[in-house]
């Protein structure tokens, strides 16, 4: 894991970009910014501390359906694709299922909006 400082307009992943890992909010506040929000002026969802971001991708490695920036001076919590991979193995094989089926479930309303 790896903490990371940001400044306001620090943009942490882009939509369609791979999923390296997720993020956790230490501080601050992210916003995430859906495709269909153009202007990217205001967010789609905004983020405080203790939320996650960035799940998905390393549930499923599809590639980021949002980009996510630093709305305030912020910190994230880095977690990596391989971090992640190795508290999964140790988990059950139905959770992991579950996990996998809501991630895909999400991705296909995320498609609807």
């Amino acid at each position: 894991m790896q903490k990371i400082e940001m400044k306001p307009g620090k943009t942490i992943f882009k939509a369609g970009e791979s999923a390296d890992g997720l993020y956790i909010v230490g501080s601050g506040s992210i916003g995430i910014f859906f495709p269909t929000n153009k202007e990217m002026t205001e967010p789609d969802i905004i983020l405080k501390p203790n939320a996650i971001l960035g799940e998905m991708g390393v549930i499923d490695t599809a590639p980021r359906m949002a980009t996510a920036k630093a709305l305030t001076d912020s910190v994230v919590i880095f977690v990596s694709q391989k971090e992640f991979e190795k508290k999964l193995d140790d988990s059950d094989m139905i959770v992991r299922g579950v996990m996998a089926i809501l991630s895909d479930r999400l991705r296909d309303l995320q498609k609807r909006r």
